[in-house]
């Protein structure tokens, strides 16, 4: 086992939880160093979905360093790769793609030999109950707890298939603890609701009365599309909206049934230290720089709280 923070005899051993989020993980790497440059090592680490391939990184032994170097590396080739669609018989991927990377990364490791105390979690399909991968290859249950839903296949993990853990425990602050840790930071970059057309709205509308001005010319244009583009150029009221896109409705739907579970979990096991860093708006996984240094800005704000306890 590595070294964590202790200090002297009697004081608490740290742990951190580090939420699902897709993307947003990347700031999971600005806490990592943050934690790292302030000298403190946690004793135990429990993950969901991207919060378990960051922190099983971690706690496999990759540094920071490369971990975030990874991040940076990432460009669109890499993701189309890890996302190569095949039949889709159980979702859009099997995974190879992405199993071929973290076999690259870290071969046959198994989670009981990890430097640090890790748990992956994932989501059995078949009854919702969260499962706590404690032992076994490591890019299994990295694979099973990233499983997204329609997107990868489920894993299969003895007799079990395994999805996405952040569908039952996107902040496993409840699993840290049963790894020992005491003091529990825990790192939520669960995506919230937003206004999902008001940033647009004032783009539409411009689009719309370009297109009109282009076209008033055209003879040939169907009078139900001159028309609809002056409905939409019309000037409204501020508290008409326009009607938000299908991805809008879906994404917002996820991020508050998400949310509410996060609560209610938070309400029985909260976190000692709650990190929430402020992610940009269309963070992705090609400008991982401003979810990392989201991520420092956020633990940087969260040391005092964190000294306090120690």
């Amino acid at each position: 086992m590595s070294e964590c923070t202790l200090g002297s005899v009697g004081e608490p051993k740290i742990g951190l939880a580090l939420a699902s989020g897709g993307a947003r993980g990347a700031a999971h790497v600005g806490v990592l160093k943050v934690l790292e440059r302030e000298g403190i090592k946690p004793c135990a680490i429990a993950g969901s979905s991207i919060g378990a391939m960051v922190g099983g990184a971690y706690a496999a032994g990759a540094s920071v360093e490369r971990i975030e170097q990874e991040w940076l590396n990432t460009n669109l080739p890499k993701v189309v790769r890890s996302f190569l669609p095949t039949f889709p018989r159980a979702g859009l991927s099997s995974g190879g793609e992405l199993r071929k990377y973290l076999r690259s990364m870290f071969g046959d490791l198994r989670i009981e030999d990890l430097k640090i105390p890790f748990a992956a979690v994932a989501t059995d399909i078949d009854t919702g109950e969260a499962m706590v991968l404690r032992e076994g290859p490591l890019v299994d249950a990295l694979r099973a707890s990233t499983a997204i839903p329609g997107i990868f296949f489920p894993v299969g993990w003895k007799g079990r298939f395994l999805v996405d853990g952040g569908l039952v425990e996107p902040l496993p602050v409840r699993i840290c603890r049963e790894l020992g840790a005491e003091i529990v930071i825990g790192v939520d970059i669960t995506p919230r609701p937003r206004p999902t057309t008001a940033e647009r709205r004032r783009t539409w509308k411009r689009l719309a009365q370009r297109l009109g001005e282009e076209l008033k010319s055209r003879t040939w244009v169907p009078a139900s599309l001159a028309g609809l583009l002056a409905e939409v150029a019309e000037e409204r009221g501020e508290d008409e909206r326009p009607l938000p896109g299908l991805y809008s409705v879906i994404s917002q739907a996820v991020a508050i049934f998400q949310q509410e579970i996060l609560r209610l979990k938070l309400t029985l096991w909260p976190a000692d230290v709650l990190v929430r860093p402020e992610l940009p708006p269309g963070v992705s996984y090609l400008r991982a720089a401003e979810g990392i240094r989201a991520g420092e800005e956020a633990m940087e704000a969260a040391l005092p709280r964190l000294r306090a306890l120690l």
